[in-house]
C-alpha cells in the first residue's frame, strides 16, 4: 500500500509541475517536493534518461577537457551533476531557482557552487566568459520554467568557443514552440546575430521511456 501511496504522490507531483503560471508558484511547488524528488524520480512511472543523454553529449563535445567548468542550469537535485561527475567532470556549478532543490543537490557532493537565481532574461551574478559549457535537461516544458529568453544571458555567461547543450522531451516540442517556451525563430535569431552557431540538432531515443528526445549543441562565437 506504501508503494502505491508514493506512485500517486509521485504522479500528481508530475502533473502538477505542468500547471505553475508564475515563476514563484514554480520554485513553492519544488519548495514542496524538494525532499521527495529523488525517490520519486526512482519510480519506472519517471523513465528518464534525459539527465544520461545530456551528460553523455558534454562527454562527447568535451572528450579531452575533464577540468572543464560546466554550469548545469535548472540543476534541480543533481541528476544530471551526478551523470557528469561520473563522466569524470569534477568542476561543476549548479543553478536553480529552488533553494530547497539546491540543498539536496549539495548533499551529492558533486558541486563546488551552488547558486540559487531565475533563468531567463535577468543578468545573472556571474561574469562573462566564465563557463566552458553550460547543460540543460529537461528545462524547457510547460508550465512556468525556463524559456528561451535565457539563452542571450547563458551566451554571455560562456567562454567564446564553448558550449550550450541543452535536450528537450520530443513530445513537448510543438507544445514549447506555441507557448513561447522554446521556439525556432529565437534559436536562429542568435546564430544571425552572429552569438552563436548550431553544431548539432538530432533526436535521441528512449529519452523518456520510447519518447525520443532532442539534442541542441551550440557553439558560442
Amino acid at each position: 500500500m506504501a508503494d502505491l501511496t508514493l506512485d500517486s504522490q509521485a504522479k500528481i507531483n508530475k502533473a502538477n509541475a505542468y500547471k505553475v503560471k508564475t515563476a514563484e508558484e514554480c520554485v513553492e511547488h519544488y519548495e514542496h517536493w524538494a525532499t521527495s524528488y529523488d525517490k520519486d524520480m526512482e519510480h519506472k512511472m519517471f523513465g528518464r534518461n534525459g539527465p544520461k543523454i545530456g551528460a553523455g553529449e558534454v562527454a562527447k563535445i568535451l572528450v579531452d577537457k575533464k577540468d572543464a567548468l560546466i554550469l548545469d542550469c535548472a540543476a534541480g537535485t543533481g541528476h544530471v551533476g551526478q551523470q557528469l561527475y561520473q563522466r569524470g567532470f569534477h568542476n561543476l556549478h549548479a543553478l536553480d531557482a529552488c533553494q530547497a532543490m539546491l540543498d539536496e543537490a549539495a548533499k551529492k557532493n558533486i558541486y563546488s557552487k551552488l547558486i540559487c537565481a531565475f533563468l531567463g532574461p535577468n543578468r545573472l551574478d556571474i561574469n562573462d566568459d566564465t563557463y566552458d559549457c553550460v547543460i540543460l535537461v529537461s528545462a524547457f516544458i510547460a508550465g512556468a520554467h525556463v524559456k528561451d529568453n535565457c539563452f542571450e544571458e547563458l551566451i554571455r555567461i560562456v567562454k567564446p568557443g564553448g558550449y550550450i547543450i541543452f535536450v528537450v522531451n520530443g513530445s513537448q516540442l510543438a507544445g514549447c514552440e506555441e507557448m513561447g517556451i522554446l521556439r525556432a525563430a529565437t534559436l536562429q535569431t542568435h546564430c544571425d546575430d552572429g552569438l552563436w552557431k548550431q553544431i548539432d540538432k538530432r533526436m535521441e531515443p528512449n529519452y523518456y521511456h520510447d519518447i525520443e528526445g532532442l539534442v541542441h549543441i551550440f557553439q558560442v562565437l
